[in-house]
Parts: C-alpha cells; sequence; structure tokens
C-alpha cells in the first residue's frame, strides 16, 4: 500500500526500507536525499550505494522497469546525497566546504530541494497502520520544519527587471514566441 501513496520506483525503495525493521528511521529519513540525486553525489564511489540502494538491490535484484527501477534501485538514485544532507542539516554553512569539481553549489542545492520534496510528500501522504509508517511521516515533519530550503533565500526584489516582468499579463507582449511588440506610442509614429 505504502508504494502506491509515490511516483515510480520512489515508493518501492519507501516501501522496502519499511519491511527491514533493521533499517532505523533516523537512517531513512536522511538516505531519502538519495532517491532523486543522480550520479554527482556518489563520486567515485558506487552511484546505486548507500543502505537504501544496497537493500533496493538486494530485494529487486537488478531489476529495469522503465520509470520504476534502473538495476533495483529508483530511476534517478545517487548514493552521496544523503551525507551532504545529513552535513548540512548539522551545520547549515558547511555547503562550501561539500562541493567539488564535481559536485557543485548548484547540485547540494537540487539536492535538498528534492529531498525537502519528498519529506513534504511522506508528511502530507495518507496515515496508514503501520508504526513505522507513522514514524516516518513524524520525522519527515521534524526535519521539515527544521530546515529550510534553498530557495526560499530568493529575494524577488533583486531580479532583473526583465524577469520581474516575466510574470506578469501584458497584452502588448506575445510571451509565446519570445517577442515582444513596440509600444502603443511608438507604432504611431
Amino acid at each position: 500500500m505504502i508504494f502506491s501513496f509515490f511516483h515510480g520506483g520512489e515508493g518501492l525503495a519507501v516501501a522496502v526500507a519499511l519491511e527491514d525493521e533493521t533499517y532505523p528511521i533516523v537512517e531513512l529519513v536522511f538516505d531519502l536525499a538519495n532517491i532523486r540525486a543522480g550520479p554527482r553525489f556518489a563520486g567515485e564511489d558506487a552511484p546505486m550505494g548507500g543502505r537504501l540502494g544496497i537493500l533496493c538491490q538486494r530485494i529487486y535484484g537488478r531489476a529495469d522497469y522503465p520509470g520504476y527501477l534502473t538495476m533495483g534501485v529508483p530511476v534517478q538514485y545517487g548514493a552521496g546525497a544523503s551525507e551532504v544532507v545529513r552535513a548540512l542539516v548539522a551545520d547549515p554553512r558547511s555547503k562550501h566546504k561539500l562541493t567539488s569539481e564535481l559536485l557543485r553549489h548548484g547540485d547540494i542545492e537540487r539536492a535538498l530541494v528534492e529531498w525537502r520534496s519528498i519529506l513534504r510528500h511522506i508528511v502530507l501522504a495518507p496515515a496508514y497502520p503501520l508504526s513505522r509508517w507513522t514514524e516516518l511521516k513524524a520525522a519527515a515533519k521534524e526535519l521539515v520544519d527544521k530546515t529550510a530550503s534553498p530557495t526560499s533565500a530568493v529575494d524577488l526584489a533583486t531580479l532583473a527587471p526583465l524577469q520581474q516582468r516575466a510574470g506578469e499579463t501584458d497584452p502588448r507582449s506575445s510571451r509565446s514566441r519570445g517577442t515582444t511588440v513596440a509600444p502603443r506610442a511608438r507604432q504611431a509614429s
């Protein structure tokens, strides 16, 4: 049933982790960051590794199901993001220490956004009579409340004037073609 609360292989990973009674929820809640991380976080390590990836591969084998699993793990899975997220939750100022030639600030911010998205999804998902699911929902809520999204720091007032107007409805412009009609005063001349 838990699987049905998610999209694609994400639900398969969460369900298998909840079934493993030896997998502490306090670890799982951070390991969820690997589900959408992609391969950049693994560095020279196995991109399908980490406790969650290894568990998925043990249960699902090397199964390939388009849109669900690739080699037994969710399609966008990438080991290593959970360690980065753990470090940032412990010390939000440590982002610069975590970057490398392959791992940039944008990668880290994207991983945080995706991780928080999964946590919010879990918080808002239906209740289910499984104690580990209830515990995961509580742990996810605690972390969503405790952490800030990297996008929450964006100051819209600092956007360039063209970017500020991008969301406005302007009958004089043709946004779909990327062109702008000249202002009416100019058209008269």
